[in-house]
């Protein structure tokens, strides 16, 4: 199958199929069977299909809208890449989005064990002075300090070196269990110098130890936007109480910490107080006496707590634990390239999805930003909300990735719960800001899998 090249020309497309439909015409064996291999006739629209499908999309419009998005886009990205062991501990890279003039690693850090019993006689003095919360968040920091990818060198299939900086790095949250420190990853943004060409065929990274690992270019699926469009209003109560219920349904699905003694019990106490609310929401006229609200809410929090059964949850609950419940997601590096109409004069670019085996994440730039902040600064909550619903009916939680400011523009991730469908051929994700929403369709289907090695899908 051939690769689209990453700034492909529609003119060059047209002639490829104005030549195949003239070759089959003569009669030439090779031009007719590529041509019969999607239709038994000889037309320019069959011939345009045929050289769609060769280059993995269903169908020429699809191509031709891959191809526009493709010319606009100023931005490509690159995934893949295998975990490697690096001083401070294991690095995952995730995604290598790459711009005109910036070029970020987006990875994912898990301290080393060695690192965690290293200097063990600063450590009692630290914990002779610290309480114990300001223990695990200076462990933590330390962390953060020790974070070095010296020892890491790239390069790229033209031979060129480029250099890797610690831009900004997230401390994973810390568990503590008697006086023994559990730390999960830290997020990781590094910079690249220079901006590696659009004409890469792969970057690889290696450990000063030879270890390595390439990451690919991603594939760009073909991708539909729907709206903007008035979207459905809830009651601001109605709408906490909801919040609260994808918030319970998030600590469940929360697999990094199942293996904390109190995540049972910090899910009860979460779902006590969900409920409380809905009960004093109801007693104090607040609620409709005819929302099943508080009833559904009753259901979930059983069924989470695993005291009983909750055959009939509404239907975006429900979706969510029948997803949870599926078979390991496919690990997979998308090039989105899409920008969405304004909601709530706010611009969004999807730059990258990236799936991996507990979870999957959409990277995206918001101009000027994704946040709003309270009068007093003490609080914020994202402009807009995001969903995902999958073809077969699973429904996903969003999260906030982590992410960083430049300039009017912030750059973000956002993390999806549970872990995607491999069966799933179409994700929808719809972006709602006060009563506009947009939906973005991603095609997932496996005959835009490329077979050339150069392209990244699956991994």
């Amino acid at each position: 199958m051939p690769e689209l090249p990453f700034r492909p020309n529609l003119d060059q497309l047209r002639h490829q199929a104005r030549d195949l439909l003239r070759a089959a015409s003569n009669g030439e064996p090779g031009a007719l069977g590529r041509l019969r291999a999607v239709s038994q006739r000889i037309t320019l629209s069959a011939a345009q299909l045929a050289i769609a499908r060769e280059y993995g999309f269903p169908s020429w419009p699809e191509l031709r809208a891959a191809v526009e998005r493709r010319r606009g886009a100023d931005r490509w990205a690159f995934g893949g890449a295998k975990t490697l062991e690096i001083g401070a501990g294991m690095l995952t890279p995730r995604v290598l989005v790459i711009g005109p003039e910036l070029a970020v690693l987006e990875a994912s850090l898990l301290p080393s064990p060695d690192a965690e019993g290293s200097d063990a006689r600063a450590a009692r003095r630290l914990m002779a002075v610290l309480s114990r919360a300001r223990r695990a968040r200076a462990w933590a920091d330390d962390a953060i300090k020790k974070a070095n990818v010296s020892d890491l060198s790239l390069t790229d299939d033209r031979g060129a070196s480029y250099s890797l900086h610690l831009e900004t790095l997230s401390s994973g949250p810390v568990q503590l269990r008697g006086r023994r420190q559990v730390r999960k990853p830290h997020e990781l943004r590094l910079g690249l110098d220079p901006v590696p060409p659009p004409e890469c065929r792969w970057l690889e990274l290696r450990t000063a130890k030879g270890s390595a690992t390439r990451m690919l270019p991603s594939v760009r699926p073909a991708v539909q936007i729907t709206g903007p469009a008035q979207s459905a209003q809830a009651s601001p109560l109605e709408q906490e109480l909801s919040d609260l219920a994808e918030f319970v349904i998030g600590i469940r699905l929360n697999t990094a910490a199942q293996d904390d003694p109190g995540h049972s019990e910090y899910l009860r106490l979460q779902c006590s107080e969900a409920l409380a609310r809905a009960a004093g929401a109801r007693q104090s006229g607040e609620l409709d006496t005819a929302s099943e609200l508080p009833r559904d809410l009753a259901l979930l929090c059983a069924a989470l707590t695993g005291d009983q059964q909750a055959p009939d949850l509404p239907r975006r609950w429900q979706g969510i634990l029948n997803a949870a419940g599926r078979a390991d997601g496919p690990r997979l590096h998308l090039d989105l390239g899409t920008r969405l109409p304004r909601l709530n004069d706010t611009a969004v670019q999807l730059d990258g999805l990236i799936s991996e085996p507990d979870s999957w994440y959409v990277h995206l730039r918001a101009t000027p930003g994704w946040w709003i902040d309270s009068e007093d600064g003490r609080r914020k909550w994202a402009v807009m909300s995001v969903r995902a619903e999958d073809d077969l009916g699973g429904m996903y939680l969003s999260t906030f990735g982590g992410g960083t400011g430049h300039g009017d523009c912030e750059e973000l991730a956002l993390q999806f719960l549970p872990r995607l469908d491999p069966r799933a051929s179409i994700l929808r994700l719809t972006f709602t800001a006060a009563s506009q929403q947009v939906t973005v369709e991603v095609r997932l289907a496996r005959e835009l899998t490329p077979s050339s090695p150069s392209v990244g899908w699956p991994l």
